[in-house]
């Protein structure tokens, strides 16, 4: 949008309003930026007055006639045919009018120029001129034909038209950002990013409080989140390899799949804690718990399945994707949580904290019948020997 009156009128007293073929010439040069980006082509009222043409024709034949008379010599009668005997056409626009005048033999007055846009507006009808120019002459578009090229390349391009209306152009007009399809698409897509972002944060944050308020451990809550969020690393590698692209649908993936792999993992963190942790509880609890996350998976998977029945297109390629990370958020909470266990074990630094886990790890627990057979061992022995001394 560019603001600045284009009709002129040296009466009105307002001598910003006095030279509207300047601020015209300033909308051509704002048009020649704008067709220097790629894949882009600027149209303005300036376009509309070049592709308006102004023809001239001029003709010698009458002047010849006057002088191919019987008492004319006929040298001069041949010389004469030469030079008049023939027809000059040359055509114009408006805008050659406009701005070069004194080529066309037409005074190159500010009065003449208004005088000349006058005519060339009458000369549109109102829905033509509409196109390009408010009624008050205050207001003009500069359409921008832009095809539909990817959201990278279209961010590129907007970013380069606006630089330019940025610009300070003379004759005191005022240039807007780029709006339209691309710019639109540009703002979507960074809102789609920011509330990607945002949703997965909030998942993860609140998985982890609720995690470490059941465990009453922060820590454990960290190492039963690790798969998810490995899954979730691997959602942009699924939809790349499946040329899903990122839509108001599949922007809710990675949320999604945050509360439904997690249950996965809680599955095997909290049968690894019930058994006090160790090598041993590990090893045990991802065979025992295998199964169980085998079926949950294959009946989450044939829940979805039937979500290819809804006839949305943009559904399909959402469903899928959500299926084939549920399968990685099974097979990581089988894998890689057991992995990181094992290799806190190795390191000593435990995978089960809290007192139980240190109690079973001094023998205080575990053996119950073994602690009371050596009580009653004891006791026995005091009795029988009476006085040790």
């Amino acid at each position: 949008l560019v603001q600045g009156n284009i009709s002129g009128d040296i009466d009105d007293g307002d001598p910003t309003n006095d030279d509207p073929a300047g601020r015209l010439q300033q909308i051509e040069v704002l048009e020649k930026n704008l067709n220097t980006v790629d894949q882009t082509t600027a149209v303005s009222i300036v376009f509309l007055m070049k592709s308006v043409g102004v023809g001239f024709n001029a003709s010698g034949t009458p002047l010849f006639e006057l002088i191919n008379q019987s008492f004319v010599p006929e040298d001069i009668k041949d010389t004469a045919q030469v030079l008049l005997d023939q027809e000059i056409n040359q055509d114009a626009s408006f805008w050659d009018l406009l701005i070069s005048p004194e080529m066309y033999g037409l005074p190159g007055s500010r009065q003449s120029q208004i005088f000349l846009l006058d005519v060339f507006y009458a000369s549109l009808t109102a829905e033509t001129r509409g196109l390009f120019v408010s009624s008050d002459f205050q207001r003009n578009l500069v359409y921008v034909d832009m095809p539909f090229i990817p959201v990278a390349e279209t961010a590129v391009a907007v970013d380069q038209i606006n630089e330019y209306t940025s610009l300070a152009y003379e004759g005191k007009i005022e240039v807007g950002e780029l709006t339209g399809v691309g710019a639109v698409a540009i703002a979507v897509n960074e809102l789609i990013v920011s509330s990607q972002w945002s949703s997965l944060f909030f998942a993860i944050a609140l998985t982890l409080i609720t995690l470490a308020l059941v465990f009453r451990d922060i820590r454990f809550s960290i190492w039963t989140t690790s798969p998810v969020i490995a899954t979730v690393a691997m959602q942009w590698l699924v939809m790349w390899q499946m040329d899903v692209p990122l839509s108001l649908v599949t922007v809710m993936i990675g949320s999604i799949l945050v509360g439904v792999g997690v249950d996965f993992s809680i599955h095997i963190a909290n049968r690894i804690k019930e058994m006090g942790g160790g090598i041993n509880a590990i090893r045990e609890a991802t065979v025992s718990t295998g199964m169980s996350l085998f079926e949950a998976a294959t009946v989450t998977t044939l829940g979805m399945i039937t979500a290819y029945q809804i006839p949305i297109p943009e559904i399909k390629p959402f469903v899928t994707v959500i299926i084939i990370l549920l399968w990685i958020a099974a097979a990581s909470a089988l894998i890689l949580l057991p992995a990181i266990f094992v290799t806190l074990e190795h390191m000593g630094v435990g995978s089960v904290g809290g007192a139980s886990a240190m109690a079973k790890r001094l023998g205080l627990v575990g053996k119950p019948k073994d602690a009371e057979a050596d009580v009653i061992a004891i006791s026995a022995l005091s009795t029988d020997q009476g006085e040790a001394w």
